[in-house]
């Protein structure tokens, strides 16, 4: 059986959470520069800003400043600073980065249900309790220097799985109500098949990254594998969360068969308008992103 308390394995772990810390940079940083062009538009002023973008940006710039800390926290030139100082520092920027990513979705439900003001009131004490439960988790670990990382090694285990449990629940009812609200209104509209899709894609790679967290924190192996799969799933709710806005910036490949009677699309960076068959449940979902009239849908920044 394997001794996952021997030194030397922690220290072979060290290594590999450093690696891997370098790969999710890599990783991350390829993804934020491929999809930063939204970014540009808006400082070029070709995409008007709205407020749900808002927590598309603050997420992906937390997560690039986690990376990056934790590349910076890695480098042989790296100015020692106190372990724990900078992990909450990583945490705290961790946690914006995964609330603002689901925030994402919850705004898009937000939208849906525009006429019931009980299940937004729902959605509020539901996000709210999301993040009560990052903050608690946050003030409550302690972080130490481990064979030269600097990991977590005291935490509450009830803590972090509460977080862990209530994220997955989270995600459940953000796709459940989605789905009902667009039910509501039956609709073959592309657009209107495209948030159900992107619903339940989003939940499964959240769902797999949360669990395979989830019972590496309950078999409490050791410190360093406890957190050994931490970045990769908030990497993956973050680049999972960015491209369900980046969907709907970007016209679909279905666009052309839904409307044969229209010109075809070609994708560019500047105004676009695009005509899709509407429904009022439609159209308030991509209002976050999109500014529509009653039978258009205008998207001013399209990706290719």
């Amino acid at each position: 059986m394997v001794n996952w308390n021997d030194p030397d394995l922690e220290a072979k772990l060290g290594i590999l959470l450093v690696q891997l810390l370098y790969a999710i940079l890599g990783l991350y940083g390829w993804e934020y520069i491929r999809s930063s062009h939204v970014e540009i538009a808006l400082l070029r002023r070709q995409l008007p800003f709205r407020w749900p973008l808002l927590s598309y940006i603050t997420a992906r710039f937390s997560f690039l400043i986690v990376t990056i800390l934790h590349a910076t926290q890695s480098s042989p030139f790296y100015t020692r600073i106190d372990c724990q100082s900078m992990n909450f520092m990583i945490l705290f920027s961790t946690n914006v980065a995964i609330y603002c990513s689901t925030t994402n979705l919850m705004i898009r439900t937000w939208l849906i249900w525009k006429t019931s003001y009980l299940l937004r009131l729902l959605l509020v004490l539901l996000s709210l309790g999301h993040w009560s439960l990052l903050t608690l988790f946050l003030v409550t670990v302690r972080a130490s220097t481990i064979n030269g990382v600097c990991v977590i090694n005291s935490v509450n285990p009830a803590y972090a799985s509460a977080v862990i449990i209530y994220a997955m629940l989270y995600d459940l009812a953000l796709l459940v109500f989605t789905v009902i609200g667009l039910s509501r209104i039956p609709s073959s509209s592309t657009l209107w098949k495209t948030l159900v899709k992107q619903g339940v894609i989003y939940f499964i790679f959240n769902f797999l990254a949360n669990l395979i967290l989830l019972v590496l924190n309950r078999l409490n192996l050791n410190p360093i594998m406890n957190v050994m799969f931490g970045m990769p799933a908030a990497c993956i709710c973050t680049i999972a969360s960015n491209q369900v806005v980046l969907s709907l910036l970007r016209p679909s490949s279905d666009y052309e068969s839904d409307n044969t009677s229209s010109a075809k699309v070609h994708p560019v960076t500047t105004d676009l308008t695009v005509t899709v068959p509407w429904s009022p449940s439609v159209a308030e979902a991509s209002e976050s992103i999109c500014s529509e009239s009653p039978q258009v849908l205008h998207r001013p920044y399209v990706v290719s």
